[in-house]
């Protein structure tokens, strides 16, 4: 992928030509206008997210199968990527419009002012949804809206962005066309690689949890960074750096890229704006004490160098030992939250026997007083943990679902 300095020279030939021009247009169609945007995030975990994105001060939020829709300006959507830990990513709904026709649909789409929100570089991929609409083929849709666009660029004579198959790790802008009952919604990506890469987990061992779920498994707990946290299985060390991350109150978009920076109507001075905001209102460290254990070395050393890059190294203790030797009461530590993501497959069930019943018989003899949440893959475990669960939260986990127990010892 380019870096930033790179992409500005790359666009260079398309920005400078259109000079003060361009930045009113981009004032009046893009900066300074309200936009309506949808955090993307699964139907578990929206209530989450419009809870974040209400502690962020947007509003007219609203909860739909896709995720949290909200207004505002263009500085909101950076923000949003910026902050929210739960999210996927965040889109710009660019234009809704009646498409009954295909020339209306056309029309319609090459009026919209596509060269300030695409850069001519980054190619363009188009995902078409067609539903009881009078043009009912995908493909018709897909070429009248592709063949709009073009007809914008060549009327202002710049060059196209390339439409079609994209290569692995390239960037991509990505275009979402809904043609439903004859309307039609157009919805921009402003994202780029999905939210849940924040950039620091570069190593792990097995398959860790998005760091997306990590850290609303941690909201959905209560977890403020206010009493003691204990990742008794860490792996990768998602959950702790999640933790950590909240309890420093560190935006989790600091450090990684955003498509929106590579936009002819990117505003640099906002955006650095906005990052100095987020690092100004940092805690030098956490409240409480964050722990980290697990059996495997190699995974603690792994653990600990993503906690490293993400900039909360010195929060957590990392300890390379089984979970069932540690007793809290030892360090010492007060009650708190402890998760676990225990490994589970055939192998580790015929090596560790009834695992989940070891996890609970230790957790009642030494975890007394303390809230927790973990990661069961099916029932049988969840029964096996005799645990007084106060919640079952079934999430999507790759493709798959996995459950969440949530209580208190």
């Amino acid at each position: 992928m380019m870096n930033g300095s790179e992409c500005q020279e790359d666009m260079a030939h398309f920005e400078k030509p259109q000079g003060a021009g361009l930045q009113r247009r981009i004032q009046r169609h893009v900066a300074g206008r309200v936009h309506r945007f949808l955090a993307v995030a699964p139907p578990q975990l929206a209530a989450l997210c419009k809870m974040e994105l209400r502690q962020m001060g947007l509003c007219h939020l609203e909860l739909t199968e896709a995720g949290v829709e909200f207004q505002g300006k263009l500085r909101d959507a950076y923000a949003a990527n910026l902050w929210l830990r739960t999210a996927g990513r965040v889109v710009c709904r660019l234009g809704s419009f009646r498409g009954g026709t295909q020339g209306e649909l056309f029309h319609k789409t090459a009026i919209l002012p596509w060269e300030l929100w695409l850069n001519p570089e980054i190619p363009l991929k188009l995902s078409v949804l067609v539903e009881r609409s009078r043009v009912s083929h995908e493909g018709l849709v897909r070429d009248s809206v592709v063949d709009a666009i073009q007809k914008r660029f060549k009327g202002l004579n710049f060059p196209f962005p390339r439409a079609g198959a994209c290569v692995e790790n390239e960037w991509q802008q990505r275009l979402w066309v809904h043609l439903r009952t004859n309307h039609c919604l157009l919805s921009l990506d402003t994202t780029g690689p999905h939210l849940h890469e924040r950039g620091y987990r570069l190593l792990h061992s097995g398959a860790p949890l998005r760091e997306t779920l990590a850290a609303a498994i941690l909201l959905q707990c209560g977890w403020s960074g206010d009493i003691p946290l204990v990742d008794g299985m860490c792996g990768a060390g998602t959950f702790a750096i999640e933790g950590a991350l909240i309890a420093r109150r560190k935006p989790p978009g600091l450090g990684r890229e955003f498509l929106f920076e590579r936009w002819p109507s990117f505003q640099m001075k906002t955006w650095n704006h906005l990052q100095r905001k987020g690092k100004a209102g940092e805690r030098p460290a956490a409240d409480s004490s964050l722990f980290a254990l697990d059996l495997d070395a190699g995974a603690i050393a792994a653990a600990g160098q993503n906690a490293q890059r993400a900039g909360v190294g010195e929060c957590i203790h990392f300890e390379n030992m089984d979970f069932f030797q540690f007793d809290p009461a030892r360090v010492p530590l007060k009650p708190g939250l402890l998760v676990l993501n225990p490994p589970y497959g055939k192998r580790l069930e015929m090596e560790r026997g009834e695992l989940y019943r070891d996890i609970g018989v230790h957790m009642r003899r030494v975890f007394r007083g303390w809230r927790f949440g973990i990661v069961v893959p099916h029932r049988k475990a969840l029964s096996q943990l005799s645990l007084p669960a106060s919640k079952v939260w079934s999430l999507p986990h790759g493709g798959l679902k996995v459950s969440v127990v949530l209580g208190r010892v």
